[in-house]
């Protein structure tokens, strides 16, 4: 098994942020409208349910095979602030390698 096929599932998820607090007091009347702010985030999808979609953008594996023990960089997306989700890769079970060995030339 290579190691692209023994990855969970690579995720393009769009969601919805709050908005960065503002700072200091402020009079009512000149608070303006705000709005949520839409994000992006990529990653392999480590967790997938109701509650949460966790997303893990870096997996490694200590024993130099491909035997995913570490991720770093794991967010977590509230399931009711996603958007969308694409996946980028297709399902480990039906996963190719088109990659091939690099024999491209640049001009």
């Amino acid at each position: 098994m290579d190691a692209a096929s023994s990855c969970p599932p690579l995720v393009l998820i769009e969601w919805l942020d709050s908005g960065q607090p503002v700072p200091g007091w402020q009079w009512l009347e000149q608070i303006e409208p705000r709005r949520p702010h839409l994000c992006v985030s990529v990653g392999f999808l480590m967790q997938d349910d109701a509650t949460a979609k966790v997303l893990a953008p870096n997996l490694g594996a200590s024993n130099g095979a491909n035997d995913w023990d570490q991720a770093s960089g794991v967010i977590t997306i509230p399931a009711s602030a996603v958007q969308r989700i694409l996946f980028v890769s297709p399902h480990p079970d039906t996963a190719k390698n088109v990659a091939g060995p690099a024999t491209a030339s640049h001009p």
